[in-house]
């Protein structure tokens, strides 16, 4: 053990050199890297030392983090006693990141501003970009230098450790893998030789601080547009939610969930589970991938022929994807008023006439055509389509209603009419001429 009086061999090459600093030129950041790799060894043994597996179990709680830290930091100070004070806190901290959560991903799920991060991409072990408030920017760190793993062996030591707690595993037979993380975020992850350049990560994050009147304060839409749809939830109309990718479709299905009267039941169906639904009558239901040996799978078809029989007043599903939007609008239709779903599509149009009888017709025995746009017409009330504009704001674009069937050169589809549509020149949301044929539904609701 080493103490400031004595020399550790560490600290002698540190005396060679200059003692690191953080606010020197980037010439010193390379020093800081062989520093980090020499004393991340020292760091792990008395953490091995000092704290059992079941101690460290909660390695996100801010006690447990905090003994790690105190225990880090003597290690730093008996092995490079000549470090300044801010070169030692910057580099407790990062071995800290590195020894109880997720490398330099860390801050972005505990730091202080990682509330606000939507979204982190590692492309490559060297190269992470971070999404805040509907921007994305290169990650840097505290010191502004960018934030990156070790190589390339760094970034699957981190994903490994990020998979532990999910049951969910990625190797060479299984290259690729979606798992939900303990905080509800959403991974997905690839590697060799799936992933030509190396190892990729793309995580969604999901803001827990999101509210109705956050999405006002967001022009996310307007007052009046949040009171209509909150009417309509109350009402038990059946509501899909359509969008592209990261437009804010599963968060404007949870701020919607909320309005659920506290007594109905409730039944959510996702893969991976992502919706934080605060009603108390809430039964979570979360699709299953096979195992190595190809079996086990369950998918939220299955989990669908499920539900049906579980007596709930409204069934949720995240996302439909397959063929399960085809026990999604049955449900819809056979007494489950007010259930919800999402799915990707350009627009409300887009998502009744194209997505969802393309999605009905992978079932092995498809119905025809015709009576799949019956059953949609029939099944779906409302359709709120969003979108993401050039400034990264995810916004409400426009509000649909079903109206039964029309005819078009391609054939029968569904009609809509357009209820609330999204003014660019106004900047605000205008209500059309169109009368709500199910505007009885709203009235007489409970406050």
């Amino acid at each position: 053990m080493f103490t400031k009086k004595q020399t550790s061999p560490l600290s002698q090459r540190l005396a060679e050199a200059d003692p690191f600093d953080v606010r020197k030129t980037e010439e010193k950041t390379l020093d800081r890297d062989t520093l980090f790799k020499s004393l991340l060894p020292h760091a792990q043994k008395r953490i091995q030392e000092k704290f059992t597996a079941a101690e460290l179990a909660d390695r996100h709680a801010p006690a447990v983090r905090q003994k790690v830290k105190k225990a880090v930091s003597e290690v730093v100070e008996e092995q490079a006693p000549q470090l300044l004070k801010p070169a030692i806190v910057s580099l407790v901290e990062d071995l800290v990141d590195d020894l109880l959560g997720y490398g330099p991903l860390e801050p972005f799920f505990t730091g202080p501003e990682a509330h606000m991060i939507t979204e982190i991409i590692v492309g490559r072990w060297d190269r992470i970009i971070v999404e805040k408030e509907g921007k994305r920017f290169p990650a840097v760190d505290g010191r502004g230098q960018p934030v990156k793993f070790r190589n390339e062996q760094h970034v699957l030591d981190v994903l490994e450790r990020m998979l532990a707690p999910t049951g969910r595993r990625i190797d060479i037979a299984s290259p690729r893998v979606s798992a939900r993380l303990p905080d509800g975020s959403r991974l997905m992850a690839h590697i060799s030789s799936v992933a030509v350049g190396g190892a990729t990560i793309t995580i969604r994050r999901f803001r827990q601080d999101m509210t109705a009147d956050k999405l006002l304060e967001n022009k996310s839409l307007s007052k009046e547009t949040m009171e209509f749809l909150i009417a309509c939830v109350k009402a038990r109309l059946n509501i899909f939610v359509s969008g592209g990718t990261g437009s804010g479709k599963t968060a404007l299905l949870n701020i919607l969930s909320y309005f659920i009267p506290a007594y109905e039941s409730v039944v959510t169906i996702e893969d991976p589970a992502e919706l934080q639904l605060q009603n108390d009558d809430v039964r979570r239901l979360e699709a299953r991938s096979a195992n190595v040996e190809g079996k086990g799978e369950i998918t939220q078809s299955d989990l669908m022929a499920d539900a049906l029989r579980m007596a709930p007043n409204r069934i949720i599903v995240g996302e439909s994807r397959r063929e399960e939007a085809f026990s999604v609008l049955q449900a819809m239709n056979t007494g489950h008023d007010g259930s919800m779903s999402t799915g990707h599509a350009n627009s409300a149009d887009e998502m009744l006439n194209s997505r969802l009888p393309n999605m009905v017709s992978m079932l092995k025995n498809p119905p025809p055509r015709e009576a799949v746009v019956s059953m949609i017409a029939s099944a779906v009330d409302l359709v709120l389509h969003l979108t993401r504009d050039r400034s990264g704001r995810r916004r409400v674009d426009h509000i649909v209603e079903t109206v039964g069937i029309e005819v078009r050169k391609t054939g029968p589809v569904v009609a809509t009419r357009p209820i609330y549509v999204y003014d660019e020149e106004k900047d605000d949301w205008v209500r059309t001429e169109h009368i709500f044929t199910r505007q009885h539904k709203l009235e007489g609701l409970p406050a």
